[in-house]
């Protein structure tokens, strides 16, 4: 069995530096001003071709230009007149001078859209922005009122960002929110069809309502799916996607300057899982509502009301419908309680906020108004489980998953800090916890006060625990920190995105080719059914005729004989017939690192960890990319974290997906919540 691999982020850079000076300049622009006025409009001065501009702040930024296309007083003078003075500071630079992750910026910024490709790269403001055409959003008499946009970013640590973001256009200027800057601070951009490509308007086109800045309607925000293999025309408006389209067009068009791959990772330890262990939670979730019934409490007492929660108490009967609900008008201290209120912004001028009132002698859950859709039973789901979860903090024992079944013989240690608070959670072998919320006190010292500086508040280890989200420690004293990275796993998109775009190709074969194929394979496998069903098709296929991929793949009917036929005539010919990248085979060779739980440690005190999809019945589509954080062991501690991974292989945290963190943080949170509202 192969190793399984993490592809993550972080690219690993080669440069021929002196290929890189021999055919660009570069400069470092620097002010003694606040920032730099002219800011990303030095890309517009007709008489300096600068290919490629990155900021580091507003008032520092890096120039790539062609070598000797300006000499250096003539571009100093030009900058200056830009901006009105004398304030910049301009310093040339050798190549290999500037930071590894900047240098990979400028080049990717220097990219011009490839020709006859449905992908634009524009150098905007300092940015790589990237666009498709179908992420254009058009009215009936096709004017554009806004478009997503992908930024592809190198940070310092060379782990690359991808960021959607939504250009709105100025037509729809009354429904966006200015609150941290002016519609006058944003530049404004407009959208050329010749070439697909966007650009920023001039003075006398300012203001227009065709013209676009990059800032959402109230309300919404840019989302990009990040991988979805479906086909490759799909493929192709996904993050991994461009991100495809991008490397290969840098290796095109600066191949022999700079070189780029991803760091992998050999995956020590995977949990896999099937969905319906991940279910087992529903049996108790029922359990206990049938137990304990459920009250449902009006605190909105509008006209629909009424009929509203009679829909709710239906949906709940329509998962369990041996459930007894009923609607009230005061929470029950022995029922679960569900109660109908507004969302928060609601409540922001009135002096009661039922958001903020104690609940320290109920179990409830609150639906509001705005956001709760009655009608999904995924919903109606998710509020009885949290219910469960709420009854476990007031009695002090799990109940969501049976405790005993992850095998621990001593106590559990869990712990976070959220809005100065520290919250501790000691979890007994059976099942039963104890959840402290303490702040720092200098008087009086506790057990917890030494945990409590693992989480980077302190001024003075603050740059030794930077990131921390979480605290795992076990009876023996071991301390493991869960820290955030700028880290996530990737598919292999490189490879997968060969093989759509190799079965996207088009292409038409003679009959007397396909028939060849066909009998080769027949000579070379060893399955019977596939010889059976070859020996059927062989002889009605026209040698006469042309055939298209379609048409060959239409010629079976076993899902073994398509495979056989798709292997060997891409093995034979390089053409791929049909993409199978579902399979567990598959998943595993293009997918690992972004289904089910991976961990792996790469010395004795650290580790990374990342938890995915559910790779057991997955689709075609990854909504977001899976995080990948570290684990650090602290003070001579052993790495434990990999005892807790069991931990992350429920679904009751986040519906239908692994948790992403151990399971007790989220009674932490609620937890939170809980001392929040008695607080207030």
């Amino acid at each position: 069995m192969s190793i399984k691999k993490l592809y993550s982020n972080e690219l690993l850079a080669s440069f021929e530096y002196s290929n890189i000076d021999k055919d660009y300049d570069f400069y470092y622009v620097t002010t003694s001003d606040k920032y730099i006025k002219g800011g990303a409009t030095f890309l517009d001065i007709d008489d300096i071709k600068i290919s490629a501009l990155q900021f580091e702040s507003g008032k520092s930024f890096w120039a790539m230009l062609p070598k000797n296309a300006i000499s250096r007083a003539e571009f100093v003078r030009l900058l200056n007149a830009k901006e009105d003075g004398d304030s910049l500071s301009i310093k040339s630079m050798t190549s290999s001078s500037i930071p590894e992750y900047l240098l990979t910026q400028l080049f990717l910024n220097a990219l011009t859209s490839p020709v006859d490709e449905m992908i634009s790269f524009n150098n905007l403001s300092g940015k790589l922005l990237c666009f498709r055409p179908s992420w254009l959003n058009k009215d009936k008499e096709n004017f554009i009122w806004g478009m997503q946009c992908l930024e592809v970013k190198i940070g310092d640590d060379m782990c690359v960002k991808l960021v959607a973001h939504r250009l709105t256009s100025l037509a729809l200027k009354k429904q966006v929110k200015f609150e941290k800057r002016k519609l006058q601070d944003f530049p404004q951009y407009e959208f050329s069809y010749n070439n697909n490509t966007l650009k920023r308007v001039s003075n006398e086109n300012k203001d227009r309502r065709e013209n676009f800045i990059i800032k959402p309607v109230d309300g919404e925000r840019g989302s990009i799916t990040f991988f979805d293999f479906t086909d490759y025309e799909t493929f192709s408006c996904t993050k991994m996607g461009v991100l495809y389209d991008i490397l290969n067009a840098l290796h095109d068009e600066f191949g022999k300057y700079i070189r780029v791959k991803f760091k992998q990772y050999s995956i020590d330890e995977v949990l896999e899982y099937k969905r319906a262990s991940l279910e087992l939670y529903k049996d108790i979730v029922k359990k206990e509502v049938l137990n304990s019934g459920i009250n449902i409490v009006d605190a909105v007492h509008s006209e629909t009301s009424e009929d509203y929660l009679q829909d709710v108490a239906d949906g709940i009967n329509k998962i369990i419908p041996e459930a007894k609900c009923s609607v009230g008008k005061r929470l029950s201290k022995k029922k679960l309680n569900v109660r109908y209120i507004h969302d928060k912004s609601f409540y922001s001028d009135s002096e009661v906020d039922p958001h903020q009132e104690s609940m320290e002698d109920y179990v409830v859950q609150h639906i509001t108004v705005e956001n709760f859709k009655h009608q999904s039973s995924a919903a109606v789901y998710n509020i009885l489980k949290e219910l469960v979860i709420k009854k476990d903090i007031a009695t002090g024992k799990i109940t969501l998953v049976d405790w005993s079944q992850y095998g621990y013989k001593a106590d559990w240690l869990f712990g976070v800090v959220v809005d100065g608070t520290y919250y501790f959670m000691t979890i007994h072998p059976d099942g039963s916890f104890k959840i402290e919320a303490l702040k720092r006190n200098l008087f009086t010292m506790t057990e917890y006060d030494k945990y409590m500086d693992y989480f980077g508040l302190n001024e003075e280890n603050k740059n030794d625990y930077r990131g921390v989200i979480g605290l795992v420690k076990d009876a023996e004293g071991n301390i493991n920190l869960i820290k955030d990275t700028n880290m996530y796993s990737m598919p292999d998109y490189i490879a997968m995105g060969d093989v759509l775009k190799n079965v996207a190709s088009e292409g038409r074969f003679p009959g007397k080719d396909v028939v060849t194929w066909l009998r080769l394979v027949m000579d070379t496998t060893d399955k019977i059914k596939v010889q059976a069903e070859l020996d059927i098709v062989i002889p009605h296929i026209d040698v006469n005729a042309e055939y298209t991929k379609a048409n060959v793949m239409g010629l079976f009917k076993g899902i073994t004989t398509k495979k056989e036929v798709v292997r060997y005539v891409f093995e034979n010919t390089g053409i791929m017939l049909y993409a199978y990248l579902r399979g567990e085979e598959e998943r595993r060779e293009y997918l690992s690192g972004n289904i089910d739980i991976n961990y792996f440690d790469y010395d004795d005190t650290h580790a990374k960890y990342s938890v995915g999809e559910i790779g057991n019945g997955m689709k075609y589509t990854i909504e977001r990319a899976s995080v990948v954080r570290e684990i650090q062991a602290v003070e001579g501690s052993k790495l434990i974290f990999k005892k807790v991974l069991p931990l992350m292989g429920v679904e009751f945290v986040r519906y239908g997906m692994l948790t992403v963190v151990p399971f007790p943080f989220k009674y932490l949170r609620e937890r939170f919540k809980f001392c929040v509202n008695r607080k207030n």
